[in-house]
């Protein structure tokens, strides 16, 4: 027994799921054929001999291998039926304990997406021991797996990419196999984590050190290569990378597209993006969030694309004028130094000049993500509007500061019903002032 366990784990380490239901099936029909005849004889002896399938050296090798090709899951499954029946009939103290292969084995299931998914929902990080040396893709002819799917894609999509222009056909060929073949969402516990591995912590460092060094052609292809691997697809924070990498670069006209895809998905999938990975981390950051939230899914009915025409309504006011370099420097040196800089411009002195400095710091506070800080800030801006009497001769920049202050307030209170209860009464009087300021715009803000 002990030999053929081994057995086992040999062909699972070189060879994946194939060679482990290989190893299963012999190591079934020996029990099968020879029974008590097999060694060991003595029944403790017996129990961990089988037992070694449920150690930690087995499930390591399984990780390896995180895609599941359904015929060799039903023949893993069958092996292992066979055996489980094989055995029931022993006293349960000598009765063989697999309960962590099976545990291992329903986890890479759920996190591949079922043994019904087209194409694997956990795509290999890297080159597995039985594929190293040698090519990443097939030879070409009948695929027979979303593992041989997601192979020849890959080997498509780099032909593409080195062709002129040819990078929107090589990245929506690879979203097309990933996120259009998604029929459902992952099942969240109740705090909304799914069984789906997290990115690596190098990947997200790298990233965000691209974006710092504002190397948008590298962190685009970064991106667009990350998507391609493990769970990445469900990652939705490279969708923002991506879209980020193409803007900053010019390329406005495909930066709409990535847009309008991740309206798509997230319109067929809804509720992916509150979801969060095995480890807590969310499949969308407050960035993320907060760009899916205002950009992408729009859910205010478009009041943002009025806010320039407020800033138009400031007339020459240079405050205003300070947001271009204020961005540039959150995108070189994060957010908190843009706000320092603001906070240090001289020469603002009049409770006007300050209002319009606060307001330029809550337009960034939202932009980056900071929730919690834009939402004080713009507290702050409607309690003192009063004093610079803006709704006399500026009312724009009033209906900006208390529609930005909603948007945000709904998405708090769309987290919880408590938020939710506590919040409602501020989002009513909020929208009551909004509604006076411009009925005809706060329209579109009323559920």
């Amino acid at each position: 027994i002990r030999v053929a366990t081994y057995y086992c784990w040999a062909k699972l380490h070189r060879e994946g799921e194939q060679g482990l239901a290989e190893g299963l099936e012999l190591l079934a029909g020996l029990i099968e054929r020879f029974g008590a005849q097999l060694h060991p004889q003595r029944d403790r002896s017996r129990k961990a001999a089988l037992e070694w399938l449920a150690g930690s050296r087995m499930t390591d090798s399984l990780s390896l291998y995180p895609e599941v090709v359904r015929e060799e899951a039903e023949r893993t499954t069958g092996a292992l039926l066979l055996i489980a029946q094989l055995t029931e009939n022993e006293p349960d103290g000598i009765r063989p304990e697999l309960n962590v292969l099976y545990g291992a084995l329903e986890s890479r299931l759920q996190k591949a997406g079922g043994v019904d998914a087209v194409v694997p929902q956990n795509a290999s990080t890297s080159e597995t021991p039985s594929t190293a040396g040698h090519s990443d893709a097939p030879p070409i002819g009948r695929i027979t797996s979303g593992q041989d799917l997601l192979a020849q894609a890959r080997t498509l999509t780099e032909y593409l990419r080195e062709q002129p222009d040819g990078w929107l056909s090589a990245h929506h060929l690879m979203k097309s196999l990933r996120h259009d073949t998604l029929r459902s969402i992952p099942a969240p516990d109740a705090q909304g984590r799914t069984r789906i591995e997290p990115p690596r912590a190098d990947q997200r460092a790298l990233l965000k050190r691209l974006y710092l060094q504002q190397s948008w052609a590298e962190m685009l292809e970064t991106a667009d290569s990350t998507f391609s691997r493990g769970a990445n697809h469900l990652w939705l924070d490279l969708q923002w990378y991506i879209h980020q990498a193409l803007t900053k670069s010019g390329q406005d006209t495909l930066a709409d597209i990535i847009a309008a895809d991740l309206k798509g998905l997230l319109t067929r999938l809804s509720g992916l993006e509150t979801l969060a990975f095995s480890d807590g981390t969310p499949f969308a950051d407050e960035v993320t969030l907060n760009w899916i939230k205002q950009d992408v899914l729009d859910p205010m009915g478009g009041w943002g694309n009025d806010t320039p025409s407020a800033q138009m309504a400031a007339g020459n006011d240079d405050i205003l004028t300070l947001e271009p370099e204020a961005v540039t420097l959150a995108d070189s040196e994060g957010l908190d130094a843009a706000l320092v800089w603001l906070q240090n411009r001289p020469g603002i002195t009049t409770a006007r000049q300050q209002w319009l400095l606060r307001l330029l710091m809550g337009r960034l506070a939202e932009q980056y993500g900071k929730n919690e800080l834009a939402v004080h800030l713009f507290a702050e801006l409607g309690e003192r509007a009063g004093e610079v009497r803006l709704s006399d001769w500026e009312p724009d920049l009033l209906f900006e500061v208390w529609a930005r202050h909603l948007k945000l307030l709904r998405i708090k209170a769309g987290r919880s019903e408590a938020d939710k209860a506590r919040l409602t009464p501020v989002m009513d009087t909020l929208l009551a002032e909004l509604i006076a300021v411009d009925p005809a715009r706060a329209a579109v803000l009323c559920g």
